[in-house]
């Protein structure tokens, strides 16, 4: 597998995701624009952020609640807080590099967008974080979204090698959506997606 996905391959893949996602209720939904083609998913996730803002925030899994949060053990007084988030995701093409791109928004319960500041923080610890996640304009709305840079997709999916290239996508946002709080089903696994 050479690490790209053709732009009929990408659409296509779309499509089958979509069908597969209405039959789970998974909430995918198919957008299309003109000549352009994108997916979209909508999901409000629990963040643990700090209120001392120099450490990193925590996506808190499905399981706990705010009962089970437990205290700083190095600095009792600084305890994490949970706010509900909600993240919509679009999934696009680039032409440029032939690889799928992941934007997305992400904003409080009162509607005020995450500042950059806070997406980095949410995000995996790396290097590269500040050139990994940036604000531009999404390629089809034109309006300021989120976006994981796709400088290294190709060499990423060159190195997952998946047997189905029919599995491209979901391999891809298996990968890397999770950096952003955006995980897959287990149900598309086992599923014959494509």
């Amino acid at each position: 597998m050479s690490g790209t996905l053709s732009e009929d391959e990408f659409r296509a893949q779309c499509r089958a995701l979509v069908t597969f996602s209405e039959k789970i209720g998974d909430g995918w939904e198919l957008r299309e624009n003109g000549d352009d083609i994108y997916i979209v998913k909508k999901v409000k996730l629990p963040i643990q952020f700090r209120e001392d803002s120099s450490e990193e925030c925590a996506i808190v899994p499905e399981s706990e609640d705010d009962e089970d949060m437990v205290e700083d053990s190095e600095n009792s007084s600084i305890v994490p807080t949970t706010h509900l988030i909600s993240f919509e995701y679009h999934v696009t093409y680039s032409c440029s590099y032939s690889v799928p791109v992941l934007y997305f928004l992400a904003w409080h319960s009162t509607g005020q967008l995450l500042r950059v500041e806070e997406v980095w923080k949410i995000a995996p610890p790396c290097s590269d974080t500040y050139s990994y996640i940036t604000q531009i304009d999404h390629p089809v709305l034109a309006r300021p979204f989120y976006e994981l840079h796709p400088c290294r997709t190709e060499q990423l999916m060159a190195l997952i090698q998946c047997e189905e290239s029919d599995k491209y996508l979901l391999s891809w946002i298996s990968s890397i959506g999770r950096d952003v709080g955006l995980c897959l089903d287990i149900r598309y696994a086992m599923s014959d997606v494509s």
